[in-house]
């Protein structure tokens, strides 16, 4: 299996229904590629885009924001939405508050939320936080090394491994995602399109109660829940995956 951390379209001539697919924080478009070949089997137009700061290789990830990111998340939905009369987004990790932040300011179809970022589980979380960037050893740091991506699939760690752009987070990347979290938060309860969210118990990257959280608070009357029980992280890849692009095609057809 080889991936690819290259941007992709793939078009349907008999489907008026396409999906935005959005990455995470320090990953790329890699993460989604294997769930929008599935989606386009199914009918679907998809677009896998990189954000700015995500879109070269280097020896470190450059710094970039999450306004910079939505800018560029705006402009291909805008593209869509001019030739679809429906678009869906289907976020993963950071990806997932930037698609909430999209359905807050413009027409949805559907929302798909894979492993959202509301909270941190890494230790190098307080490093981000800014009190310890102010006042200690995080405001000497741009960036932290990269551990091992969180794919139990051995098969697809290694094919992840050697897409990827970047062995390094920018921390200042990481605190911008925190600020869009920060700013998400509050506009739940005025978000009402119909929302999946599929969320791992063994999730070594996030909390997994800020799948619950996001369940709890966002006003969609049409949101389910999905608990993977076998997947770490980047569940679109990991050995769950199968269930979690069903589950995805199911709710896609069906609101």
């Amino acid at each position: 299996m080889k991936l690819s951390n290259q941007p992709f379209l793939l078009e349907s001539a008999t489907n008026d229904h396409a999906c935005l697919l959005l990455h995470g924080l320090g990953g790329g478009v890699y993460e989604m590629q294997l769930l929008g070949e599935y989606l386009h089997q199914q009918g679907f137009t998809v677009k896998g885009i990189n954000y700015p700061g995500h879109d070269q290789p280097g020896m470190k990830m450059p710094t970039s924001s999450w306004r910079q990111w939505y800018e560029h998340i705006l402009e291909n939905y805008q593209q869509l939405s001019r030739k679809y009369a429906n678009v869906s987004a289907v976020g993963f990790s950071t990806g997932c508050p930037l698609a909430l932040y999209l359905a807050a300011k413009k027409p949805i179809k559907n929302l798909v939320l894979l492993s959202p970022f509301v909270t941190l589980k890494h230790e190098w979380y307080y490093l981000v936080r800014p009190e310890v960037y102010l006042f200690s050893i995080g405001y000497l740091l741009s960036d932290l090394p990269r551990l091992q991506l969180p794919i139990l699939d051995k098969t697809m760690l290694k094919a992840a491994q050697e897409a990827l752009f970047f062995q390094t987070f920018n921390l200042a990347a990481v605190r911008s995602a925190l600020d869009l979290i920060d700013r998400v938060k509050p506009l739940l309860p005025q978000i009402d399109e119909p929302t999946l969210i599929i969320q791992s118990l063994k999730d070594s990257v996030v909390d997994p109660e800020g799948a619950r959280v996001i369940y709890q608070q966002i006003g969609s009357k049409h949101k389910k829940l999905y608990w993977l029980k076998k997947s770490d992280h980047i569940i679109s890849l990991d050995v769950e995956r199968e269930d979690v692009y069903v589950q995805i095609k199911t709710f896609l057809h069906t609101n």
